[in-house]
């Protein structure tokens, strides 16, 4: 795993904190259940990506719930997302999907938004089913 949200500048990587984690729960949200499990696996993907303290985490997941609510658009998630290199835009797409698969049903409105969000990102559909082959 790589380490995100090490960054020099917070400006960038607190809107990449909140980018990343909204997408996330707007993942886990779209089956019209949002499970413990699901949050416990976007702990875990943030905890992957850099974030190592409890609290923060637990904070940054209530303020990125609350955008999410009001966001309507992917586009605003995935804006910083794509400013990253390939590899790191790969492994939010493999935390998304760890994210859909955590509460063990997939419904196709998450497939239908893995596929928006790949696009978005320039994320090639290869290496999308590589990943949902590994995860499955």
């Amino acid at each position: 795993m790589f380490n995100l949200f090490k960054k020099n500048e917070e400006k960038t990587f607190k809107k990449m904190e909140i980018a990343v984690c909204s997408l996330l729960i707007h993942a886990a949200k779209l089956d019209g259940e949002y499970k413990d499990i699901e949050k416990n696996t976007i702990k875990v993907c943030l905890r992957e990506l850099g974030l190592k303290n409890k609290e923060y985490i637990d904070a940054l997941l209530i303020k990125s719930e609350e955008l999410e609510k009001d966001s309507i658009q992917i586009l605003d998630m995935t804006k910083e997302i794509k400013k990253l290199d390939y590899d790191k835009r790969l492994e939010i797409i493999e935390m998304l999907l760890k994210t859909i698969y955590s509460d063990e049903k997939t419904h196709h409105y998450e497939n239908n938004l893995v596929r928006r969000v790949a696009g978005l990102v320039y994320v090639e559909d290869v290496h999308i089913g590589e990943l949902k082959q590994k995860l499955k």
